[in-house]
């Protein structure tokens, strides 16, 4: 009993304690809710985004000829230096021409031969004419006379001709160089025979300057392209498209080239478009077969829709979202659509809207439904000015 009641003593004050504090608890929960997580926020805005294509390509030459010879032969002479570079017009190859100097010759001789037929056979036929006015000869030996000078006029021609041929062949043993550029290495030494029908070529000739870069662009992103710009979604100014050149190791290439053309067929093994660039190459730094990265400028977006790239969040399987907050402060996940990129933005083709307030720090710790409070609210610029990417909080 004694037990009991010493119990009952010390349980009332207790009980009343714990009562107090319950209370106090259930009006804090009444009065604050749940804690609010302190997040920076970026009001999603418009922008003028230029419309870039990050694209890979090889450069080549904007000529290239493959030197074959024309006539067959012993090489007699090298005429340059391997490496070098050479002029349109320059010897290249002294191929040995005393086979086609007798041809010349002998062709020229049976055109003196064919000359003096037609000069004998001339003189009778305009004799037999005369003849055949005065009645002296018959008709028949007149049209044979004739068909003798037509004959051998035909034969003149045809002489004339073999020594055109012969002239035209003994100067293909001069080899000479069809355009100007950098001259590979030789594949044929002195003393090598060479035929007009071969398909090793005996040198290589590149221009250098300018040079073609060659693109690949897959079929999807050349139809958007083309459709955005017939629709007229993109501005492009003056019709002209530049690029931006950057070698392998991200190294920008002081030059800018110029969109030459974009092929009108896919490549089937690759099923990617040929887009050419243009670009100029005066310290020949550009070498042909070299792996490039083409920034091609294709216009510009306006009006674009874009948020800060650290406030998008991509999943693996290729999913977006971003955390916008709703008229009740609470954080809620909104799914988008991606499209370019542009200092630190994306743009957005749809999941936001303008105006719509993104969450841009403690993304691992916000879930769909949690309160949050602004900490820092990133303004619009002024229009006209330009956006810098701001900082992650």
């Amino acid at each position: 009993m004694f037990l009991s009641k010493v119990n009952k003593k010390h349980l009332l004050p207790s009980a009343l304690a714990l009562a107090i504090m319950l209370t106090g608890c259930g009006e804090a929960q009444k009065a604050g809710g749940p804690q609010s997580l302190p997040v920076d926020v970026f009001v999603v805005k418009t922008m003028e985004v230029p419309v870039v294509s990050n694209l890979t390509g090889r450069v080549s030459a904007t000529r290239r000829a493959e030197v074959r010879p024309q006539v067959s032969g012993i090489i007699q002479k090298r005429l340059f230096v391997e490496g070098s570079t050479v002029n349109q017009g320059d010897q290249l190859y002294q191929i040995d021409p005393a086979i086609y100097e007798a041809q010349a010759n002998s062709a020229q001789a049976n055109l003196r031969s064919a000359q003096a037929s037609l000069y004998t056979v001339k003189l009778k036929a305009d004799r037999y004419r005369q003849l055949l006015q005065q009645k002296a000869v018959s008709k028949q030996d007149y049209d044979d006379a004739q068909a003798a000078y037509l004959q051998a006029d035909a034969a003149v021609k045809a002489a004339e001709a073999a020594v055109e041929t012969a002239n035209i062949n003994l100067a293909y043993t001069k080899v000479y160089a069809p355009i100007s550029g950098r001259i590979s290495k030789s594949n044929f030494t002195e003393g090598a025979l060479v035929n007009a029908q071969q398909t090793n070529p005996l040198t290589i000739i590149q221009q250098l300057d300018p040079m073609y870069v060659d693109l690949g662009q897959t079929v999807e992103d050349h139809m958007a392209l083309r459709q955005a710009m017939a629709s007229g979604v993109f501005k492009n100014a003056d019709g002209k498209a530049p690029v931006d050149i950057y070698f392998s190791n991200g190294t920008k290439y002081a030059h800018q080239g110029q969109l030459e053309f974009s092929d009108v067929t896919v490549d089937e093994t690759t099923g990617m478009v040929n887009l050419r660039a243009i670009v100029p190459n005066p310290d020949r730094q550009l070498l042909p077969g070299m792996f490039l990265r083409g920034d091609l400028h294709e216009g510009t977006l306006p009006n674009a829709i874009v948020v800060r790239q650290d406030a998008v969040i991509r999943e693996a399987g290729g999913l977006s979202y971003v955390y916008i907050i709703d008229d009740k402060g609470l954080a809620q996940r909104s799914i988008v659509k991606i499209g370019t990129e542009y200092e630190g933005y994306f743009v957005i083709t749809s999941g936001l809207k303008v105006g719509d307030r993104v969450i841009s720090s403690n993304l691992q710790k916000i879930r769909s439904g949690a309160p949050v409070s602004e900490v820092k609210a990133e303004q619009k610029p002024a229009e006209g000015e330009a956006a810098a990417p701001a900082k992650a909080g």
